[in-house]
C-alpha cells in the first residue's frame, strides 16, 4: 500500500507504459505465432488472424497514449510500431497476396485445350487420348501440402 502513495509514482504513466509494452508484445506475439505455424493449414489458410491480433495492439497503443500525461514516447513510439505492422500485415494479406486473375477463361460448352498431366500413379496422361471416346471428368484436388 505504500508503494501507491509514493510521490514519484505516477500510476497513469506506469500503467501507460505497461499498455505500450503490451501493445508490443501482443504485435511481435502474432508475428512469432504466424511464423511458426505457418506448417498449420488453418494458420496458412486464413492469415487474417495476424491482422486481429496487429489491431488489438495498436488499440492497447491508443489507450497507451491516451493514458499517459508525461513520458508520452514509449506509448507513441508502440503505437507507431503496431501501426505500421497492422498496414503493412492489412496489405499484405488483402493486396499483396491475393492470386491474380487468370488471363484465360472459359466458357461452358468450349472444348477443353490439349494438355498432358500426372494421374494419381505418376503417369502422364493426356486429354487428347480420351477425345471422343468417352467423357472425361477433371478434378483439381487442393490438398494440403
Amino acid at each position: 500500500m505504500a508503494a501507491r502513495n509514493c510521490p514519484w509514482q505516477n500510476d497513469r504513466v506506469t500503467t501507460s507504459i505497461l499498455l505500450a509494452v503490451l501493445s508490443v508484445l501482443v504485435a511481435v506475439g502474432a508475428v512469432a505465432t504466424y511464423v511458426l505455424l505457418i506448417g498449420v493449414a488453418m494458420v496458412r489458410n486464413h492469415p487474417e488472424g495476424y491482422v486481429i491480433a496487429f489491431a488489438l495492439a495498436t488499440g492497447l497503443a491508443v489507450l497507451a497514449v491516451a493514458r499517459t500525461r508525461a513520458r508520452r514516447w514509449p506509448a507513441w513510439l508502440a503505437l507507431g510500431f503496431t501501426s505500421l505492422l497492422l498496414i503493412a500485415g492489412a496489405w499484405f494479406n488483402f493486396v499483396g497476396a491475393r492470386v491474380p486473375d487468370a488471363p484465360l477463361a472459359f466458357k461452358v460448352g468450349e472444348p477443353a485445350p490439349g494438355f498432358t498431366l500426372p494421374d494419381a500413379a505418376g503417369r502422364p496422361v493426356s486429354l487428347a487420348d480420351y477425345r471422343g471416346q468417352k467423357p472425361v471428368v477433371l478434378v483439381f484436388y487442393r490438398g494440403y501440402w
